[in-house]
């Protein structure tokens, strides 16, 4: 994964918009799960929001893209049960987590880079269920 050359932003976006709420909740299980990286992005892999790292969040998103990608094949191919998570492993036990997750009539990836022997799991549940509130209410504001 590409580095970011320019420096990492220090504050969360404003939280009163769609995108500053996903942040928050992406920063929040950085700092939690002492992650590396955790963008959420769309199935086709267009990064709607991520929490600072030293990765860059498109090229995530575009790999997300491509793993899930390779999650369906198996499941079309192989007759593999639908498949919510693909992870990948380095030889240094970093982890890059694909979290495939619906809210309503749309489908998102969440990513995370976990460090090695950490846990991720609770985390992003919690994250997912938090995002899925917050995508829904904020649908439910704009159909009013």
């Amino acid at each position: 994964m590409s580095k970011k050359e320019h420096s990492q932003p220090s504050a969360v976006s404003n939280p009163k918009y769609l995108q500053g709420q996903l942040e928050s909740v992406l920063h929040r299980i950085n700092l939690e799960g002492e992650f590396k990286a955790s963008i959420l992005s769309t199935l086709e892999g267009f990064s709607i929001a991520a929490a600072s790292s030293q990765f860059d969040d498109v090229v995530i998103s575009a790999l997300s893209a491509i793993v899930q990608d390779a999650s369906k094949r198996a499941e079309k191919y192989m007759g593999f049960k639908r498949m919510d998570e693909v992870s990948l492993v380095d030889d240094d036990k970093f982890r890059l987590v694909c979290r495939e997750f619906l809210v309503e009539d749309s489908q998102f990836i969440l990513t995370v880079v976990v460090p090695p022997y950490k846990t991720y799991r609770r985390l992003t549940n919690e994250a997912i269920r938090d995002i899925e509130k917050i995508i829904q209410e904020k649908r439910k504001k704009i159909n009013e």
